[in-house]
């Protein structure tokens, strides 16, 4: 068979990434004995988030072929004719970015697994794209260091976040393999412990006198007829006695029981709670998969070793378990599961946040990490982080509003809300910015600020004629117009937002160019503008915060 891959049209993406001049050669491998792929890549061969492409592939021999990936909305753009020997179509990563693979089948059977690399359209991939996710990490690490050195209330520091539900569902996923190869070898090779175990003994066999057989001899207790021994002294014919018996009832089995337990229980809450989704393709996929996860499972708690250990509490780790073959691969697996996943590299796949999700949570945590420099407050960490049984666990989540806030001198108050929602009487339509900034002090009405994160960028020669640099599209703009006019004072109801910016990423080519364009002087003089915004680039935002403190904003 042949597969082509091609872009529907040769218009590049808004901003070509620096520095990514090779094209990304995918990664083709045999699934058949017999097969060789051969790649033949071309310049244009690298592939970006929100573009349509063309997968054509066709049967050589006649065969039937079709493509496979895990994401079955990914591929449902495919379609199949001349009865199965073509398989073509559009596919779109939308903002999704990093590795994707696809299987090609030939006659039902899997032939050729493919794996590309998608990446951004708006970033450089190597430089800010990682920049970003590195951010958000060490601005989360920071929040806990400062949240466990300034709390009195036991909390206790893991390496990572507890991982949330897709997120330990992703990880399970990879985990559950290592950890089936290491059970499978532990209930073929179990290590027996020895245990005393008191069990009915004939007299004549018991060659040391322990308590439980001198008090049946004082007592007369025991099993069967008296008889007399040594010394006249009358005892049972069977007399209770601890022997030492080889058992599997065992501190390392113990713990593996528990965390299979635990695995089984949070599996359930998972599907469980993918059940209460709207149905769909992703629905029905992520089904199968999980309903697969518990099937596995459920075979590894029915092994032998463990399989009559009744429920309690584990056990603490034996050396055992961090040392013998099987167990320390299984106790390392079940560890990495407990502990949960970072977004710094790795060994695992991780299906990625949307960018413009991304995007959006390091706004706001770099706009929280500017105010706390600017007015020495310090992270607001207990505003942002929460105490769980396993750790602390970052509060942020779209769609839910959070509020963190930082005294200023005079007794004002600055407050910077993510997703804050006004609705209610004097709104035709509830609105809901990204951010909100409010100052505010004794008696005095609200100043409010505006903030919109979008990872949208328009850099068409007739934009840039316009507005002199790329920025965010008109319609994100038009937005910003809206929220400084709808959005009211609720006991006043007078309008109170002085300025609406978009935040966006981009970073100038040299000083001066955002100076020069439409985008910050219009910010002064209508009150709607836009900030251009990444990693080693906050410099605009930076002094746009100073003014707001300042009043000169």
């Amino acid at each position: 068979m042949r597969l082509v891959w091609s872009r529907t049209r040769a218009k590049p993406p808004a901003v070509a990434p620096a520095g990514e001049a090779e094209p990304s050669v995918p990664e083709a491998r045999a699934l058949r004995p017999g097969v060789t792929p051969v790649v033949e890549t071309r310049a244009e061969a690298r592939l970006f988030e929100q573009t349509d492409y063309m997968l054509l592939v066709r049967s050589r021999k006649g065969a039937r072929v079709a493509v496979r990936h895990r994401d079955p909305a990914l591929a449902r753009g495919l379609h199949a004719s001349e009865d199965g020997r073509i398989v073509h179509g559009a596919v779109n990563f939308g903002a999704q970015v990093g590795e994707s693979r696809f299987v090609v089948e030939v006659d039902g059977a899997p032939h050729v697994a493919f794996t590309v690399e998608v990446f951004p359209s708006k970033l450089d991939y190597r430089r800010d794209y990682e920049a970003i996710r590195a951010d958000v990490e060490e601005i989360a690490e920071g929040l806990a260091f400062e949240y466990l050195r300034a709390t009195v209330r036991p909390a206790h520091p893991v390496a990572t976040r507890h991982p949330d539900a897709a997120a330990w569902a992703t990880l399970l996923r990879h985990v559950l393999g290592e950890i089936e190869r290491a059970l499978d070898y532990v209930a073929r090779h179990p290590r027996w412990s020895l245990s005393r175990a008191t069990e009915p003994v004939r007299a004549e066999r018991i060659r040391r006198s322990d308590t439980a057989v001198l008090r049946a001899v004082r007592k007369g207790g025991g099993h069967g007829a008296f008889q007399t021994i040594r010394a006249g002294v009358a005892v049972r014919r069977r007399l209770p006695a601890r022997r030492a018996v080889y058992t599997l009832d065992a501190p390392e089995h113990r713990w593996l029981a528990a965390q299979l337990r635990q695995v089984r229980a949070r599996l359930a809450r998972v599907i469980a709670e993918e059940r209460r989704r709207r149905p769909g393709l992703r629905h029905a996929q992520a089904l199968r998969e999980l309903d697969d996860m518990e099937r596995r499972a459920a075979r590894l708690a029915a092994l032998e070793p463990w399989r009559d250990l009744e429920a309690g509490a584990p056990a603490p780790p034996t050396l055992r378990l961090l040392t013998a073959p099987g167990y320390r691969e299984a106790y390392q697996a079940c560890l990495l599961l407990r502990r949960g996943l970072t977004l710094e590299g790795g060994p695992l796949a991780l299906s990625l946040k949307d960018l413009h999700l991304l995007y959006e949570y390091w706004c706001f945590l770099t706009l929280v990490r500017l105010a706390a420099e600017m007015t020495g407050a310090g992270l607001p960490a207990p505003q942002l982080l929460t105490v769980e049984r396993h750790g602390l666990r970052l509060q942020l989540r779209r769609g839910q509003a959070q509020t963190v806030a930082f005294p200023l001198a005079g007794g004002r108050r600055l407050a910077i809300t993510y997703n804050p929602r006004f609705g209610g009487k004097g709104y035709l339509v509830p609105q809901q910015p990204d951010l909100v900034l409010t100052l505010g002090g004794p008696g005095a009405p609200p100043i409010r600020y505006v903030l919109d994160a979008k990872y949208r960028l328009d850099a068409s020669p007739a934009y840039v004629r316009r507005f002199g640099i790329p920025g965010p599209p008109a319609d994100a703009l038009n937005a910003l117009h809206r929220y400084r006019d709808a959005i009211l004072d609720r006991d006043r109801q007078g309008r109170t937002v002085v300025q609406a910016a978009a935040l966006y990423p981009y970073r100038e080519p040299e000083p001066g160019t955002y100076a020069a364009a439409r985008h910050g002087q219009a910010l002064e003089e209508v009150g709607v503008g836009a900030i251009p915004l990444l990693p080693g680039a906050t410099t605009h935002l930076e002094a746009w915060l100073r003014g707001v403190l300042t009043g000169n904003g």
